[in-house]
């Protein structure tokens, strides 16, 4: 049994020492480097690669060029657009406000005066009205539009009977916004 043993570690001693040789520092003595090869021959092994061309360009030279030269996109990848996604709330948008005071009674005739002239003035939209309270106001706001130019055009022609009437940034229905295409006008 203890044969057995000995010889494991002899030989395990044995593997790790060949595999360790590999690995072991020598030292050289430069003296004899320099003594055995000829420096003449390795100098001119230097030089004829320093002047080593490719097209008649030295190594050097193109290794500049490689570094500095600038990527140019063909014209046919420039004219790729690319759109980014965002995700758009429709549901905030413009409104015009045309009344904001502290009694109930004067926002439900300012709405019901709005709603009859709209439908004898104005063509091409039937704004909706929206009568809310908001400490300590009673507000009455109307249409639902996304953009604020479509706003400001609408309220153009209704400051001609509202005159405090003014674009205000709002919760929309989307559903009730007019179409890009549809005109305003008086009628």
């Amino acid at each position: 049994m203890k044969f057995r043993y000995l010889l494991l570690i002899a030989s395990s001693f044995l593997i790790i020492n060949m595999s360790c040789s590999t690995s072991s520092i020598t030292s050289i003595d430069p003296e004899s480097v320099i003594a055995s090869k000829d420096l003449d021959a390795e100098v001119k092994d230097i030089e004829e690669l320093a002047d080593l061309n490719i097209d008649g360009i030295p190594i050097s030279t193109l290794a500049d060029l490689y570094a500095s030269q600038q990527n140019e996109i063909p014209p046919v990848f420039e004219r790729i657009k690319t759109y980014i996604e965002q995700e758009v709330d429709l549901s905030k948008g413009f409104r015009i406000q045309i009344y904001s005071g502290e009694s109930v009674a004067d926002a439900d005739t300012i709405a019901a005066k709005f709603r009859g002239w709209v439908s004898t003035s104005i063509e091409g939209y039937q704004a909706e009205t929206y009568t809310f309270f908001k400490t300590p106001h009673y507000r009455v706001h109307i249409g639902d539009f996304h953009n604020r130019e479509r706003a400001l055009t609408y309220s153009r022609l209704v400051k001609r009977e509202f005159k405090d009437a003014w674009v205000v940034y709002d919760t929309v229905d989307p559903f009730m916004i007019p179409a890009d295409t549809v005109a305003f006008s008086i009628r």
